[in-house]
């Protein structure tokens, strides 16, 4: 199920009731699924939401790689930018190290996963003021990580959006204390479906979705939810490709909750009631013995109970076949839980500061000598430009983050005139050696000496 790129598409008004409906073969589904054409919606509209990727979709390696392989470079600056992407690899690594150990430390006493002894006096307890000592830098680093939190109305909504089998979930969001959540990019999944329009056949639909999503979560205290369900602790997950609709899926199941929509009630009720005159007239053809003897009536009712009993059930199998979905997909969709989320976003906060930097200092330094100095507009999008046409996908460049790096690392500087100026390889190599250096700097007797 690989993602493709594209426009986001809203499925809000997308009603099929698979309960209600005829069943298809499980062989014949990627037949008739492949036969018919995708089905796509129109472009997704949320609020505060860009489509613009901020996220760098290429690896690290691949990036320094093909930074390297431009063939306007000499041999000799091919092997000086072959020393730097290193050098600055490792600046990053070690300050994204110290990031990586303080929110462990800060996540210790909200982690329902620890299993570490706790020793008086000096294993951190958990306080008041715990969640947000740690919640605070977990979103700066979820920032860092080019992720963005999506407001609680958007889950709301997502929530409540009808999905592909025509089940509606009402939100409940005042059982948690806390709940954020964050996203990362946005593509387009397929998925097979089945409705009327479809004459009840299996269809591939294209669903929008984030690439990436990061839940952090805090049940509210007093809340017994059961024995592996703890009010004091923060929970996190993150997954990959989750459609817009399917937001419930990655929410716990005591936050949403299955509501049955009027026509699955008028459909359960409706044979029973409109075999209400049939069996009147029936009766009345009746004779007078014939009505005392109730096994003459139990044919005449059979029908729409069945009928009324079958739709009845048939929602509560969509029910379970959505769970039973939910725990297939969230079998491989599942990126990580609880502490390895904060390892997975660490590393992915710092090859994002590590291909921002080297990206704004590569197209500076090839421009150093050329007359009309690059402001910071004419430098993002000439990145912008450059990434779109290697990946095809719109990015929005973080800029100015990515030049608050290269002044802090002595990399470039900007005149009084708003131009931008980089340093040359050769300074840059040594502005980066000093600032290792200094990283590890220990003023202690014998270095005084």
């Amino acid at each position: 199920m690989a993602p493709d790129h594209g426009a986001t598409t809203p499925l809000g008004n997308f009603m099929a009731s698979e309960s209600l409906q005829p069943s298809v073969d499980d062989e014949d589904e990627d037949e008739v699924a492949d036969a018919m054409p995708p089905v796509l919606g129109e472009p997704l509209t949320l609020p505060n939401i860009d489509s613009r990727e901020r996220a760098l979709p290429i690896r690290p390696g691949d990036l320094t790689r093909l930074l390297m392989a431009q063939p306007d470079l000499t041999d000799d600056e091919r092997e000086k930018l072959g020393k730097l992407g290193p050098l600055l690899g490792a600046i990053f690594h070690s300050d994204f190290y110290e990031r990586l150990r303080v929110l462990k430390e800060l996540y210790a006493p909200l982690d329902p996963d620890s299993d570490y002894v706790r020793l008086t006096g000096h294993t951190r307890a958990r306080t008041q003021e715990s969640d947000e000592e740690f919640l605070a830098p977990f979103e700066a680093t979820l920032e860092r990580a080019n992720y963005r939190p999506l407001d609680l109305a958007i889950i709301q909504q997502a929530v409540a959006a009808p999905n592909e089998m025509g089940l509606t979930y009402v939100p409940n969001f005042g059982q948690f204390e806390h709940l954020r959540i964050y996203a990362r990019g946005y593509t387009q999944i397929s998925r097979v479906f089945r409705s009327a329009k479809t004459r009840f056949r299996k269809r591939t639909m294209l669903l929008d979705a984030y690439q990436r999503l990061v839940i952090a979560l805090k049940f509210r205290e007093g809340v017994d939810f059961g024995p592996f369900i703890r009010s004091d602790v923060i929970y996190l997950r993150m997954f990959k490709d989750v459609p817009h609709v399917d937001m419930e899926m990655h929410l716990p199941e005591q936050g949403t909750k299955v509501k049955m929509r009027w026509i699955d009630k008028a459909q359960i009720a409706s044979p029973v009631v409109m075999g209400l005159p049939t069996l009147a007239i029936k009766l009345l053809g009746l004779s007078l013995a014939s009505l005392g003897n109730p096994m003459l009536l139990a044919p005449l009712m059979a029908v729409p109970v069945s009928a009324g009993m079958n739709s009845f059930f048939g929602f509560h199998r969509a029910k379970h076949k959505h769970l039973s979905s939910m725990i297939r997909n969230l079998y491989y969709l599942t990126l990580a839980n609880n502490g390895s989320v904060l390892t997975r976003l660490v590393d992915s906060a710092e090859e994002e500061e590590y291909k921002e930097t080297l990206l704004a200092y590569f197209f500076l330094w090839r421009r150093l000598n050329e007359p009309d100095v690059w402001t910071m507009e004419k430098l993002d999008s000439h990145v912008e430009d450059f990434l779109k046409g290697l990946s095809g996908v719109e990015i929005n460049f973080e800029i100015a983050d990515a030049l608050g790096k290269l002044f802090r690392l002595g990399l470039a500087r900007r005149d009084v005139h708003g131009k931008l100026h980089a340093a040359t390889v050769d300074q840059a190599l040594h502005a980066l050696d000093r600032h290792w250096d200094n990283t590890f700097r220990y003023a202690g007797p014998e270095r005084n000496r």
